[in-house]
């Protein structure tokens, strides 16, 4: 018997996110529909974070469900941003903090998703330091005069390269989108 396609909800902050996003849940095979919710800012994302987790934890009967929480590292780090996202679980919605099996992932890039587009597309500025601002850079603000450009080089570079070391959030992110797969 074959498995129900997964139906996804993404929360997201921005139009930077949502480029990417949505080509990247195109592109990989097994999700059906996807809600894309953009949420304007990290703090958008926080405040809507409960409400989601409590709507998917109504349909727990429904297996093939899942929520994808894509909010910026900012100053936080990618460790101290997870722990919020925990602890914003656990204080805003029923049923406690996230459990090992659920199908919640946490895509968080550090220092924000404008180094992931760096590292993806311009080979010549890797590695890239995820402390660094990269919005202010030239690599980043000529990748910006093409978002969907941009966006389409970055999922296709998405997949590990052997030759390739990608930053700790990006194979952080790879990791997290396999509870929802």
């Amino acid at each position: 018997m074959s498995r129900p396609e997964v139906r996804l909800v993404v929360l997201y902050e921005d139009k930077v996110h949502d480029s990417f996003l949505r080509r990247l849940f195109k592109k990989r095979p097994g999700h059906g529909r996807v809600r894309f919710e953009k949420c304007v800012d990290s703090s958008g994302v926080l405040g809507r974070l409960g409400r989601e987790v409590d709507a998917l934890r109504s349909q727990k009967h429904q297996q093939n469900l899942g929520l994808v929480v894509v909010i910026d590292a900012d100053e936080k780090g990618l460790s101290q941003r997870v722990d919020e996202l925990e602890g914003r679980i656990e204080a805003d919605a029923r049923g406690g903090a996230r459990a090992a099996g659920e199908r919640i992932a946490f895509v968080v890039p550090a220092l924000e998703i404008e180094t992931w587009y760096v590292h993806l597309c311009v080979p010549s500025a890797r590695p890239v330091d995820e402390a660094r601002d990269y919005k202010a850079s030239p690599a980043w603000r000529e990748l910006e005069k093409d978002l969907s450009a941009a966006s389409r080089r970055a999922v296709d570079a998405w997949s590990p390269a052997p030759d390739r070391q990608d930053p700790p959030s990006l194979s952080a992110a790879r990791d997290e989108l396999k509870r929802v797969e």
